[in-house]
């Protein structure tokens, strides 16, 4: 990693309050979240822990550093996390400005040296033998070590004490492997005591949800579908699967899909453990509003209605329309998931008429000869290869309350049927 503008996040309690088994998961997953925010972003968990993402390309996207750094802390406020932020044009410098009380935000080196200068001298990430005999020659400050002759301290202490100084005030590129966002996703977290009301899942499992959309917007991706495992001691565990009709990756839409299957579901046995994955990822569905229409946004919410249908009713219980290649009416049409059938609101306006009918009649009904024909004949021939011949000659007929009809007459008998109507 090369020198610029590097945010520090100190996490004094990040084992305790993760609901990671360890510390390193915990990092892992934060770290993970955080890609939303940067690119490059590393962490340190020896000592305090601590994480790092580069700031310098990332805040004009945000509206500044203002506005990112405030997303930022609001995110992990919201994730429950203690913890105190700093800015600065070095990795080391951004680290001890974390524990300042004031004016944790620099970005230019002089000011991070004219800052580091009154800190104190056991701040510095040195081996504890280089402090002792820093400290043994009277020297207390930041500010003094950086004072004396780089040649001298090299030849005190050794080149690498010069070159972390260096690094310290952003003279020096403080090169690390960056760390990288996992190809598919999976997490879990164990509770210390067995939960038998799947009311008390939503708080963890809003944990959760949270630290997956920020690995979808970190990663530019979305998901149709993911799957919760609820965990039993001495028993399978229950797995459900959370499936949508358009990609997505906001949590708040993930919870509230999951509130509803959790709504029914008999627990075999108390929940241990709960955890999340996710293998299958494709490109998010972006909804933009514009000044006169809101087609888009009615879009999304019947795909919302339809994700909340399926959740609570079962997948199976609610399905859309597909059209299917068969010229015959009745025929031409088959049961295809939502995700499969949905198409956008028409723009045609309000007195668009489609040229078949909404409503197909489930059985046809022979019916006397109409009397008001307003177009036809169109005549359909098909059916030979599966014995279900059809030769039909259909017309758009007006019913004595003014309904639009569509009627056929079968040439094989001349009866007429009432295929469909318009309403």
């Amino acid at each position: 990693m090369s020198t610029g503008l590097w945010l520090c996040i100190r996490l004094p309690l990040l084992a305790r309050e993760s609901l990671a088994a360890n510390a390193d998961e915990a990092m892992q997953r934060l770290a993970g979240w955080s890609y939303q925010w940067s690119s490059q972003v590393n962490f340190r968990l020896t000592g305090p822990p601590l994480l790092w993402l580069e700031f310098g390309a990332s805040h004009s996207l945000f509206g500044g550093h203002t506005a990112l750094l405030a997303k930022l802390e609001a995110g992990l406020t919201q994730l429950g996390y203690s913890h105190v932020c700093a800015l600065a044009p070095s990795l080391h410098g951004a680290a001890l400005l974390t524990y300042t009380d004031q004016e944790r935000c620099v970005f230019t080196r002089a000011q991070l040296r004219t800052r580091l200068e009154s800190l104190p001298l056991t701040l510095l990430d040195l081996p504890e033998a280089v402090r002792d005999a820093l400290h043994s020659a009277g020297l207390r400050r930041i500010g003094q070590v950086l004072a004396l002759p780089a040649a001298a301290i090299a030849r005190r202490f050794g080149p690498e004490t010069n070159l972390y100084l260096r690094q310290l005030l952003g003279e020096a590129s403080d090169p690390r492997p960056a760390w990288t966002l996992p190809a598919t996703y999976q997490t879990r977290c164990e509770f210390g005591c067995e939960l038998r009301d799947t009311t008390a899942l939503l708080f963890p499992l809003q944990r959760l949800l949270l630290e997956f959309q920020g690995y979808l917007r970190g990663r530019d991706c979305a998901v149709l579908r993911f799957t919760l495992k609820l965990e039993h001691y001495r028993h399978p565990s229950s797995n459900l699967s959370i499936g949508l009709s358009a990609p997505a990756r906001e949590a708040a839409r993930f919870l509230q899909l999951a509130r509803e299957r959790l709504h029914d579901i008999v627990l075999p046995a108390p929940v241990s453990g709960l955890g999340l994955e996710a293998l299958e990822f494709t490109s998010p569905s972006i909804v933009q509003g514009d000044f006169f229409g809101s087609n888009a946004q009615q879009l999304q919410q019947l795909q919302l209605l339809l994700d909340r249908l399926r959740a609570r009713l079962g997948p199976d219980q609610v399905q859309g329309l597909q059209p299917w290649a068969d010229y015959r009416p009745e025929r031409a049409w088959r049961a295809a998931p939502p995700a499969q059938a949905i198409t956008g609101p028409r723009t045609d306006g309000d007195d668009y008429t489609p040229q078949r009918p909404c409503f197909l009649a489930t059985d046809l009904q022979r019916i006397a000869p109409p009397t008001d024909l307003l177009s036809g004949p169109e005549r359909i021939e098909s059916g030979w290869w599966d014995r279900a011949d059809a030769a039909r000659d259909y017309y758009v007929a007006r019913a004595e309350d003014g309904a639009r009809l569509w009627v056929f007459r079968d040439l094989a008998d001349g009866a007429w049927y009432l295929q469909g109507l318009w309403t």
